[in-house]
């Protein structure tokens, strides 16, 4: 064999299809031969996992290999440590010895030559089809938080490492040692059993950098407190030794959103590409000067698609909240960029859209927490990475109709599904919001609580009160709040109010702080009412107008305050809080079902219609309103469709055309 230039074009695949969690993994080979073709198609050259898989997957691999040998799927393996060791101690020698039998294991079933017993939260089965001559290398670790590196560094203090292929400097840390003895571990063991070595890397993210970011300090004028300096993982501190024939290299997790240095840091925007001002080059130029020795690759980068952000990006590239069409021509400028700052190559997050995930945005509101696989939020960004969607589709039938033929609305269809509430009314009259004011009150739970007012501008009172309240007017295309359930405010249970006021959804995403210089950086946050005007291809638009006439409107249950909808539960909890809990911790409500309510307004205020009712000269009355008590589906996974977001052949196409880079090479 001879060396060969590659630069990895690669793509993460997470395993979590809707209904399941991450490690219940398909056990289909047509299911991962469908997604290779695809991928193939995308001009992907490498496929990354992060554990060991079901056997058929590389089973489908090893089949889709031997069918396109002009262009195989090359394999990037992670080995995946267990989080959370007993006192985050990584030495312990019960968890040494559970971390390299799973390395032992993962190797093997490369080879086409394990035998793994059934066991919980791991991959097991009969492993026969030898995938190691496609694959790359094998990626060893996770994102380790701060908080465990430093408590693993003072419970072992003077640990080191040399092993037979990989070792520490003096001065290093004893996490940086445990990494290198789990990499030698690899790489002797597949030596040792199979006579074959292989690239090894370590996997970090920027949390753990070398570098210390003027923008990191606390509103005391100092670094305590401060999560993503706290402690770093350098690739200086590795050494390979004259044994170690096919290298080793770092492998990150690097995003322009997170963390909040990566906003943050003025010296990024004295970055420029061809498009202008790029923060995420700047950060990849920066970090790449502190990374010598060996090669590095961006083993995570993306967007994320969807109606909620998490994080600001003063470039553009948020932290979720982006179209389809953004996605994919943000992926190709951060991969050029990846390319043209000498990394050996990028893999996007992700394939699909993993509903199993969250992010700290959501997770305090998906309750129970163990339920939330069987629903998409679409405001979670971490649900809407992938370049594959997993949605749903809006049912072809209504749950409910309302008719009213004496008014100017004289329909109303409710439907749902395991992502939105639907609202379609039906007008005699040509919807126009520059010249109609349209009140949609949507109670949520509790009659007797809310909002009794659609706007302070109106005398009509509402039959019930109001939770949310959709307004499209000239001047406000909004989903809006009762005060008391605004969680933006840190407000979580609907009180009487009969003012008319509502507020934005508006929570902090991007916190507020001080730089060692004292330059402010104020906290920044979401508009999460915003309504986006745009067909519903996708989870990015909530409404349009079909031929004049006809109001097509969707919600997502996360922007409701719905915790679960697979069994009609609310947020609803009177406690003060200071800030979102863990998991589980907020206290709900089964509700018995939506009221939906429709006010039109001249922009004067003028009433001319009430829907479900009728306005007789002055005489106000509404007709009986049932809640809208959608049919539950609690432990069952909902119909959803699998399609290919707008931004596949935006990729398709620029991978193409970025070349071969000159670094990582194979043997």
């Amino acid at each position: 064999d001879q060396w060969e230039e590659f630069f990895v074009k690669g793509i993460n695949i997470g395993m979590a299809l809707p209904g399941h969690w991450f490690t219940q993994f398909p056990d289909d080979e047509d299911v991962y031969y469908d997604w290779f073709v695809q991928i193939s198609e995308l001009n992907v050259n490498t496929l990354r996992i992060y554990t060991l898989i079901d056997p058929a997957f590389y089973r489908a691999l090893y089949l889709y290999n031997m069918d396109n040998p002009d262009k195989p799927l090359w394999l990037l393996q992670g080995i995946w440590p267990e989080e959370h060791p007993k006192n985050n101690d990584y030495w312990n020698n019960t968890y040494l010895e559970s971390f390299k039998k799973e390395i032992e294991l993962g190797i093997d079933a490369i080879h086409g030559n394990a035998l793994i017993p059934q066991r919980k939260g791991r991959a097991f089965g009969r492993y026969i089809a030898n995938v190691s001559p496609w694959t790359l290398g094998y990626l060893v670790g996770r994102e380790l938080e701060a908080q465990e590196v430093e408590a693993n560094n003072k419970v072992n203090m003077d640990k080191d490492f040399n092993g037979e292929f990989i070792e520490v400097k003096d001065g290093s840390t004893p996490t940086e040692a445990w990494l290198a003895w789990a990499c030698d571990s690899t790489i002797e063991y597949e030596k040792q059993k199979y006579k074959w070595m292989r690239p090894v890397s370590i996997v970090s993210w920027p949390t753990l950098d070398v570098t210390q970011h003027e923008s990191e300090w606390s509103d005391k004028g100092d670094k305590s407190n401060q999560f993503n300096d706290l402690e770093v993982v350098d690739i200086r501190n590795f050494m390979t030794t004259e044994k170690c024939k096919t290298g080793f290299f770092g492998t990150y997790h690097i995003y322009p959103n997170y963390p909040d240095f990566m906003n943050n840091e003025k010296i990024y925007e004295s970055y420029f590409d061809e498009q202008g001002s790029f923060m995420y080059g700047g950060y990849l130029k920066e970090f790449l000067g502190t990374h010598t020795g060996f090669p590095a690759l961006v083993g995570e980068f993306g967007m994320a698609t969807g109606m909620g952000t998490a994080h600001e990006n003063p470039t553009g590239l948020h932290h979720g909240g982006v179209n389809e069409i953004q996605q994919g021509e943000m992926i190709v400028r951060m991969m050029k960029t990846i390319k043209n700052e000498d990394y050996i190559g990028g893999c996007i997050f992700e394939w699909m859209d993993e509903w199993a995930k969250k992010t700290w945005t959501t997770e305090s509101f998906m309750i129970p927490y163990e339920h939330h696989v069987y629903w998409h939020n679409a405001i979670c960004p971490e649900q809407n990475y992938g370049i594959l969607a997993n949605e749903t589709v809006k049912p072809e039938e209504p749950d409910v109709t309302m008719t009213d033929k004496n008014g100017v609305i004289e329909k109303m269809e409710l439907y749902h599904d395991a992502t939105f509430v639907y609202i379609d009314l039906y007008s005699k009259q040509k919807f126009d919001f520059d010249t109609q004011n349209l009140y949609i009150g949507l109670d949520t739970y509790d009659r007797n609580n809310g909002n009794f007012k659609y706007s302070p501008q109106l005398s009509l009172e509402a039959p019930t009160g109001i939770e949310f309240l959709v307004e499209l007017t000239k001047n406000s295309r909004n989903i809006l709040v009762n005060p008391s359930y605004n969680i933006g405010r840190l407000k979580f249970s609907s009180k009487i109010d009969k003012s008319g006021k509502y507020e934005i959804i508006d929570p902090i995403i991007n916190k507020g702080r001080v730089t060692k210089t004292g330059r402010v950086i104020p906290e920044i946050r979401d508009n999460g009412s915003r309504l986006y005007y745009g067909d519903f291809v996708g989870n990015k638009y909530s409404y349009f107008v079909e031929n004049d006439k006809v109001l097509h409107l969707r919600i997502p249950w996360g922007r409701l305050n719905v915790t679960d909808p697979t069994s009609r539960t609310v947020l609803n909890d009177a406690k003060k809080y200071n800030y979102y809990p863990e998991r589980d911790v907020f206290d709900t409500q089964i509700s018995s079902g939506f009221v939906i309510t429709a006010v039109l307004t001249n922009p004067n205020g003028k009433l001319l219609d009430i829907f479900p009712g009728t306005i007789d000269e002055n005489n106000i009355r509404w007709n009986e309103l049932n809640p809208y008590a959608w049919k539950t589906w609690t432990w069952e996974t909902p119909p959803y469709v699998q399609r290919k977001k707008k931004s596949y052949s935006i990729i398709q196409e620029n991978k193409r055309n970025i070349l071969k880079a000159k670094q990582l090479t194979y043997q």
